[in-house]
């Protein structure tokens, strides 16, 4: 698993990911409900590689939701894995020793080295082409299934790609292109007369095609009621806020 970590203001880094925990503890349901908002974190490396440290997926200390990590890479081959509850990590960090190295600031050479191959055998495609079902997992991690996300730019390039940029995101801008056999209609989204926002999407490959609309839905049932992109190559790029 890797991820972008926002440090705030536009300032972000690329990150294995070795574990994923919260802190859900309370027995009453709505201060429950906060603590599965406000407590999961993410251990990652620092922006140095030198240390790992405890990173939360909503930044604190704000009255408002700010996520603060990405999922760009949703692989969690090695990990040991809770079913209840869906937290885990990498299998030579479990969770008691992954807080005690944060705590202490000083990582063990040998756990520094399963660390460092782990982060040395994945590159970043920061334009990524949806090819697979890997590429459709990793895009809906990043983008949070394009909850709250509407279109801020709509236009068609001089080699007659459909670029798009949505805003509104949790965390994230993103940039996305569709390219040969283009089909779409994105009227039912003109904020001019309907409401702009997606509350969720779906993508999926199929018969040589990769489908995108506003719904989770099958693709047999998408009609012009829906925001919708057809098209035999899709490439998208995050821009974390």
């Amino acid at each position: 698993m890797h991820a972008i970590i926002k440090m705030g203001d536009g300032k972000y880094y690329i990150s294995s990911v070795f574990g994923y925990y919260n802190d859900v503890k309370s027995e009453g349901d709505y201060q429950r409900y906060l603590e599965r908002i406000h407590t999961p974190y993410y251990v990652v490396f620092n922006e140095e590689k030198t240390k790992l440290i405890k990173w939360y997926n909503m930044q604190p200390d704000t009255e408002f939701l700010i996520k603060q990590v990405l999922i760009i890479d949703s692989d969690e081959s090695g990990w040991n894995i809770n079913e209840e509850d869906g937290t885990g990590g990498v299998s030579f960090l479990p969770r008691e020793l992954a807080d005690k190295i944060i705590s202490e600031g000083s990582i063990p050479d040998d756990i520094m080295q399963q660390c460092k191959k782990i982060e040395e055998s994945y590159v970043y495609d920061e334009y990524r082409e949806i090819k697979t079902e890997k590429d459709i997992e990793d895009f809906d991690w990043a983008t949070g299934n394009f909850h709250d996300a509407y279109i801020k730019e709509q236009k068609i390039l001089e080699g007659g790609e459909l670029y798009l940029r949505f805003s509104g995101i949790w965390g994230c801008q993103v940039e996305i292109w569709f390219w040969d056999d283009l089909e779409y209609c994105s009227e039912s989204r003109n904020p001019e007369y309907s409401d702009p926002y997606w509350s969720c999407s779906t993508l999926e490959l199929k018969n040589g095609y990769v489908y995108f609309v506003d719904g989770e839905i099958d693709v047999k049932e998408i009609t012009d009621g829906y925001c919708w992109f057809k098209a035999r190559h899709m490439k998208y790029h995050i821009i974390p806020n």
